[in-house]
């Protein structure tokens, strides 16, 4: 909590808190008991990361993209990072937004994140499981989610309804949250 305060942006705080959650480092829970106690003019700067944490999302441009789609009249509720596996048992990569009804993921692919050796080239193929399940699957940036927003929000719209159009494949998605609800089995 002390390095989100002491972060320079909103960003900053953001993926300190997402992150936090992520790895396990804390839960929201934890978190926002923090929060809580601070004075309330230290507090105010953290209530909007907080927030992002609280949304599934795994990064900053995750976040974003998820308040981005929260505003079209087209998309319905994502989800993020839901776990999704195939009538088999066998898992396939997490999208980083999911429309459910339709079996439709959205991919952020970062430059930033995924670009150490071959990093970008195993992000960009593992797209492909999606799509050999039936998964109609979009890529963005998060420079165009920031810089073209409006661009990206009717590309969503546009393939959310050409999915629409197709019966819906045969994938199980399970969202992170309800997960976290279930009780842990004992060890055997």
């Amino acid at each position: 909590m002390d390095a989100a305060r002491a972060a320079r942006t909103r960003e900053a705080r953001s993926a300190i808190l997402i992150e936090a959650v992520q790895r396990g480092i804390a839960t929201l829970d934890d978190l926002s008991e923090w929060v809580h106690r601070l004075r309330p003019r230290d507090a105010a700067a953290l209530h909007a990361p907080l927030a992002e944490a609280a949304s599934g999302a795994w990064s900053v441009p995750e976040s974003e993209l998820l308040d981005l789609v929260a505003t079209s009249a087209v998309l319905p509720v994502a989800w993020a990072n839901p776990v999704l596996t195939l009538p088999c048992g066998a898992a396939l990569t997490t999208p980083d937004v999911w429309f459910d009804d339709v079996a439709m993921a959205v991919m952020v692919h970062s430059h930033r994140f995924h670009s150490q050796g071959d990093q970008w080239d195993d992000t960009v193929d593992k797209d492909g499981d999606l799509v050999a399940a039936g998964i109609v699957v979009a890529g963005v940036t998060p420079h165009r989610i920031r810089e073209r927003p409006d661009a990206v929000l009717a590309r969503l719209d546009r393939a959310y309804l050409a999915a629409k159009a197709r019966p819906r494949p045969d994938v199980r998605a399970t969202p992170r949250h309800l997960l976290a609800l279930q009780p842990s089995r004992p060890a055997s």
